[in-house]
């Protein structure tokens, strides 16, 4: 199952926006307020708590400025990958987008599609009013 986020223009430059979600602590202040909870955040990963799901990322590999991947843990119910693409827009503005890789049953699907779109759908548009 492939979930794309809508694209989002970010007033900040592509390496800034890059360098900012290099950091997983920030992914933080791109989900939605008050629904997750047990957030933990290092540089090199996060884990939080969502519609009882506990969810890991671990950052995988990068192309500095243009690409982030992360991988779910190996604590996560779902067995996914989520990669930020970062273009350059201008000098000082860029665009960015989600799109999320998961491997899972027809069943589990129809389960999680609207709601895992939903937040990243959040997610790329928070990323255009964060302050970086």
């Amino acid at each position: 199952m492939n979930i794309e986020s809508t694209k989002t223009q970010i007033s900040y430059n592509q390496k800034d926006v890059y360098n900012y979600l290099m950091d997983l602590n920030n992914v933080e202040h791109l989900l939605p307020e008050g629904k997750f909870t047990e957030w933990k955040g290092e540089y090199d990963s996060c884990s939080f708590k969502m519609q009882g799901f506990s969810l890991t990322l671990n950052k995988d590999t990068s192309e500095p400025h243009n690409e982030i991947k992360l991988v779910s843990g190996a604590d996560s119910p779902i067995d996914f990958d989520l990669n930020i693409y970062i273009s350059e827009v201008s000098e000082k503005e860029s665009e960015a987008f989600l799109i999320c890789e998961a491997r899972v049953n027809s069943f589990l699907k129809m389960m999680i599609e609207k709601p895992l779109t939903s937040l990243f759908n959040h997610m790329s548009e928070k990323l255009s009013r964060v302050d970086m």
